[in-house]
C-alpha cells in the first residue's frame, strides 16, 4: 500500500478549504476528496417487529409519540433516530480507514435544541435522537501527523421529518375483504396487529388490514427516501357512518368515535395527512345491494318496479322505512303500494353535505395540514370497452340467475347512486378546502369490475384439471396476495382482472363459510387497493 507521507503537503494545503487528498490513484497521482456527511432515519411504518411475517399496525399513543410508555400529560414532540455517517466524496467510504484519523467530532445545532450537541467518536458514525426540524451538522476530523494533528471540517444541513398519516372511514378504507392472514374454517381471519391487545381487538372488530389503500400509500411514502419516516395509524372501521363511527360511537365492540380515538392517539401532534373515505354507508350501501338483489321481476313482477324505486328514493332522502304491499281490487286488479316497514334513517345524498359539515367542524379541534377525501370505485365494468357485467353478486345468491344485480340494475345504480355520491364527495371536499381523489370509478369500470377474471398468481403445478374445473377456491394463494407478505409487484401484469373481492373469495378468506353471510363482498381486493393508493400518492406528490 502506498504510504501517505508524500501526500501530507497536499493535505496541509487543502485542509483549510475542507479538502483532503488521502487516496492515491493507480498511477501514483492523488485523488482529491472532500469529507462529507451522509445521513438517514429509521423507518417507522412497515416494520415486522415480532418476526411473524406481517407488517405491524401499532395504533397506540406510544407508537405515535415514539415512546416506551404513555405520556403522563401532554406528550412532547417525538424524538426520531437519526444516523450520521462520515464519508469521502470521490472515494469509497473504506478509504477512511487509510487515514490516520484519531477522532470524529460531531456538532449538531438547531433552533429547537436547548443546547448544541457535541459528540466525539473514534468510529465514522453517530446515532442521535432528534425531533422534527432543521439542523446544522458539523463534522471535524482530527488527523494525526508526524509533527502534531490537523483538523478538517465539513458542514451539512439536514431536515428531520416524520409524516404522521392518519386514516378514518368505512370498510373501503379499513381493508374489509383483505385479512392479513387467511385461516382455516374453524378460526376467524387474522386482521392487523401491533403492540397492544386493546388495539388488536379494535382492529379485529373494525376489519383493519395493511392491505388497505391507506396503509399501502403510507408504505410508499415511507420507502420514498431515507431522510424521512412515516408514522401511520388507522381508525377506519367496517360499517362506519359519519354519525355512527366517525363522530359518535359505532358499536359495543367499537365504543369510541374514530375522531375521538385519533385525538387520544395524536394529542397535540400535527397530522400531516388525514385520509378519509366515508359516505357510502350514509346513503345505505349495504341496503342498496340487498335491495337490488332481492328485487326480482320473475319472483315479484307486481312490486318489482316499486321495490327498485324505493331503493333509489332511499338513497337520496335516507328513509329506509319504505316497503311494498300487493293490492287487489275486484275483479282482477292487482297492484302494489308503498307500505311502512322497519328500517333506519340515514342522511342520504340529500343530507350528506350537512354531514360533512359536521365532520369539518369536528376536525377543527385537530391540527391537520392536509385532508384528502377519496371517491368510491365502480364494480360494474366487465371489460375496457365499458361493457357492463351481465350480473354481479350472483355468487352470493341462489343459482339459476335469480336474485342477482342484473345489467339494467347496475346501470341504474351507477347513474343514480355511485356517480351522485362521488359528485357529492367532490363538492364537499371543495367546500371545506380538502383535496379530492377521483378517477377511481372510471379505472375500476375499465375492465376491473366484479365479473372480470380473477387474478392468477400461479396455480400449483400438481393441480388437476378436475380440481380447477370445480373452481379455484381451493387455491387461495393463487388468486390472493397480501403485498406485505410477498416480494415483487402486486399488480398482475396489465391484464384485465377484477379489482374486487367476490362473495366466494370473501367467504374463503375471512368467513363465514356461507357466501351470502360474508362481509367482504363488493370491496376492493389487493390490486384494487394498490390502485387507489397510487391515485392517493398522485394527489399527494403531484405526479
Amino acid at each position: 500500500m502506498r504510504v501517505l507521507r508524500p501526500l501530507l503537503a497536499i493535505v496541509v494545503l487543502t485542509s483549510a478549504l475542507g479538502m483532503l487528498a488521502p487516496v492515491a490513484a493507480a498511477d501514483d497521482e492523488p485523488i482529491r476528496v472532500r469529507p462529507v456527511i451522509t445521513w438517514s432515519t429509521d423507518d417507522r411504518f412497515g416494520i415486522d417487529s415480532d418476526g411473524d411475517g406481517r407488517i405491524d399496525m401499532p395504533n397506540t399513543m406510544e407508537y405515535v409519540h415514539n415512546r416506551r410508555s404513555p405520556c403522563p400529560g401532554s406528550c412532547p414532540p417525538p424524538l426520531l433516530a437519526v444516523h450520521l455517517e462520515a464519508g469521502l466524496s470521490g472515494a469509497n467510504s473504506s478509504a477512511l480507514g487509510e487515514l490516520p484519523i484519531l477522532t470524529y467530532r460531531w456538532i449538531v445545532s438547531g433552533e429547537d435544541l436547548g443546547a448544541t450537541l457535541s459528540y466525539v467518536r473514534t468510529a465514522p458514525h453517530l446515532d442521535v435522537s432528534l425531533g422534527e426540524g432543521d439542523y446544522t451538522v458539523e463534522m471535524r476530523l482530527l488527523i494525526r501527523l508526524p509533527w502534531g494533528t490537523l483538523t478538517s471540517r465539513t458542514v451539512a444541513g439536514i431536515t428531520v421529518e416524520d409524516l404522521l398519516v392518519v386514516a378514518i372511514g368505512d370498510s373501503y378504507a379499513s381493508g374489509e375483504g383483505n385479512p392479513e392472514l387467511r385461516r382455516d374454517a374453524s378460526r376467524s381471519a387474522l386482521w392487523a396487529q401491533g403492540a397492544s391487545a386493546d388495539a388488536d381487538a379494535s382492529s379485529a372488530a373494525a376489519h383493519r388490514s395493511t392491505v388497505a389503500w391507506p396503509a399501502r400509500a403510507a408504505l410508499a411514502l415511507e420507502s420514498r427516501d431515507r431522510h424521512s419516516s412515516v408514522t401511520f395509524i388507522s381508525a377506519a372501521a367496517t360499517g362506519a357512518r359519519i354519525d355512527a363511527g366517525i363522530l359518535a360511537p359505532q358499536t359495543a365492540e367499537l365504543p369510541r368515535a374514530q375522531l375521538d380515538a385519533v385525538r387520544a392517539l395524536v394529542g397535540e401532534r400535527t397530522i400531516d395527512v388525514l385520509l378519509v373515505q366515508v359516505g357510502g354507508n350514509d346513503i345505505g350501501f349495504s341496503r342498496v345491494v340487498r335491495g337490488l338483489v332481492e328485487a326480482d321481476p320473475l319472483f315479484d313482477p307486481i312490486c318489482y318496479e316499486r321495490e327498485i324505486a324505493n331503493v333509489f328514493d332511499a338513497v337520496h332522502d335516507g328513509d329506509w322505512t319504505r316497503g311494498v304491499a300487493v293490492t287487489f281490487d275486484l275483479p282482477f286488479d292487482w297492484g302494489c303500494r308503498v307500505a311502512p316497514t322497519d328500517g333506519p334513517q340515514y342522511p342520504g345524498l340529500n343530507g350528506l353535505p350537512a354531514a360533512f359539515d359536521r365532520v369539518a367542524a369536528a376536525l377543527d379541534s385537530l391540527d391537520i395540514s392536509r385532508v384528502l377525501l377519496v371517491a368510491y370505485p365502480d364494480p360494474t365494468g366487465s371489460d375496457s370497452t365499458g361493457t357492463t357485467c351481465r350480473e354481479i353478486v350472483g355468487d352470493a345468491t341462489p343459482p339459476f340467475g335469480f336474485h342477482e344485480i342484473d345489467e339494467s340494475e347496475q346501470e341504474a345504480a351507477v347513474s343514480r347512486v355511485l356517480e351522485p355520491l362521488n359528485r357529492t364527495l367532490a363538492r364537499s371536499a371543495l367546500d371545506h378546502g380538502w383535496g379530492f381523489v377521483g378517477g377511481i370509478a372510471e379505472a375500476f369500470a375499465a375492465g376491473h369490475g366484479y365479473c372480470a377474471p380473477w387474478p392468477d398468481y400461479g396455480y400449483p403445478a400438481d393441480a388437476t384439471d378436475a380440481e380447477l374445473l370445480r373452481g379455484p377456491l381451493a387455491f387461495p394463494d393463487a388468486w390472493y396476495r397480501n403485498p406485505g407478505r410477498y416480494s415483487g409487484a402486486v399488480l398482475v401484469g396489465g391484464s384485465k382482472v377484477t379489482w374486487y373481492r367476490t362473495a366466494e373469495q370473501s367467504a374463503a378468506l375471512q368467513g363465514p363459510a356461507a357466501p351470502h353471510a360474508t362481509s367482504g363482498t363488493l370491496h376492493p381486493n389487493e390490486i384494487g387497493h394498490a390502485f387507489i393508493a397510487f391515485r392517493v400518492l398522485q394527489a399527494l406528490l403531484g405526479d
